[in-house]
């Protein structure tokens, strides 16, 4: 079995395959502050509640976008795991970054980059819902080229309603109107329908700027939702990142 860590700045969702199945997963609370012994504890926890004992784990992937926790994260699985977990980077990832600052690619993005490219080809477009949401351009040889970064729904949402007197925390669903008749409508409005049309306008970009893209793809926690109202969303892979990892490992598991 494969050990997989995907550690954002809000969320860091941990996976186990069986080949190239996901057999297990969990989602946890990013916390900068946790130790390695904290992180040692908390996987056994989870490995104590599956069929799966920490010996049958052949190998481990990190990306984290986390520097401050790299060592805990190093320490903490290394004290549960029978392997040494490799962390997913720029210099290491074995694709092409065609960017101007390629060490300052993300490991969500590059692993999203290997496994979309790997199961749709390209050129294609991932769309990462996560703490921010990522646009990853997947040049048809496989290669990063690129893309665009937005706020998050949700924390644009929380940024306004924190800083108004009269404004107050709204379920973020799509209201029926774009002319709001309460308070609540109003905000769903503006904030859902906007960052709709914002993911909408950004594919439509990247569609004439790319002619020959093929699809676009969405991953992340509210890929479902947008996926639902955007026609040009063609695929939701919900562990797109968790699988690129899994690529990854397996080609650097295979003789050169």
């Amino acid at each position: 079995m494969i050990f997989v860590a995907d550690v954002g700045n809000t969320e860091m969702v941990l996976g186990m395959f069986e080949s190239d199945r996901l057999a297990e997963h969990w989602r946890l609370t990013t916390e900068r502050n946790r130790t390695c012994d904290e992180l040692a504890f908390l996987l056994r926890g989870l490995l104590q509640e599956t069929a799966h004992a920490a010996d049958e784990i052949t190998a481990a992937a990190i990306s984290s976008v986390v520097p401050a926790l790299h060592r805990a994260l190093h320490g903490g699985f290394s004290k549960v795991l029978d392997v040494e977990p490799q962390f997913l980077t720029p210099t290491n990832c074995g694709i092409g970054l065609d960017v101007r600052e390629p060490h300052a690619v993300g490991a969500d993005r590059i692993a999203n980059t290997i496994a979309a490219h790997a199961v749709f080809g390209g050129p294609c477009l991932v769309i990462d819902f996560g703490t921010a949401t990522n646009f990853d351009l997947v040049g048809a040889n496989g290669a990063f080229l690129g893309g665009a970064i937005a706020p998050e729904m949700e924390i644009a949402a929380r940024a306004l309603t924190d800083r108004a007197a009269q404004l107050h925390s709204i379920p973020l669903e799509v209201p029926a109107s774009v002319l709001g008749k309460t308070t609540t409508e109003n905000l769903q409005a503006g904030i859902v329908l906007g960052f709709l049309d914002l993911v909408r306008g950004l594919v439509e970009r990247f569609q004439r700027e790319v002619p020959t893209l093929s699809h676009v793809i969405a991953t992340g926690g509210r890929a479902d939702l947008f996926a639902k109202n955007i026609d040009s969303i063609d695929e939701v892979v919900p562990f797109l990142t968790l699988q690129g990892l899994r690529l990854w490992l397996g080609e650097r598991a295979e003789p050169r």
